[in-house]
């Protein structure tokens, strides 16, 4: 059985995520092979999108200086708000 990459593992939990260091061994090796290619971001933040508890999508943000996505309280607070905001936006045109 294959172990689930850390972007599934944050959209089936729900979970807001916030990766300062994406080169750190342990968690470089739950990125999927398509992000390491593609994006390889050092600094990253995931926000699910969820509707009945069940991911139909994903904010992304990164910055590409490593441990530079440092948020004061306020900030982490608005950006955490945006998913929420984007899943009222989607139930209401569905």
């Amino acid at each position: 059985m294959t172990t689930p990459d850390l972007f599934a593992v944050v959209c089936n939990t729900g979970t807001d995520t916030m990766i300062s260091i994406a080169s750190e061994t342990r968690l470089a090796q739950r990125l999927p092979a398509w992000y390491r290619a593609c994006l390889n971001a050092p600094t990253f933040l995931l926000l699910p999108l969820l509707i009945k508890g069940a991911p139909f999508g994903l904010i992304y943000a990164e910055k590409k200086q490593h441990g530079s996505q440092e948020l004061d309280e306020k900030e982490l607070s608005l950006l955490c708000a945006l998913p929420n905001q984007a899943v009222m936006a989607f139930k209401q045109f569905s």
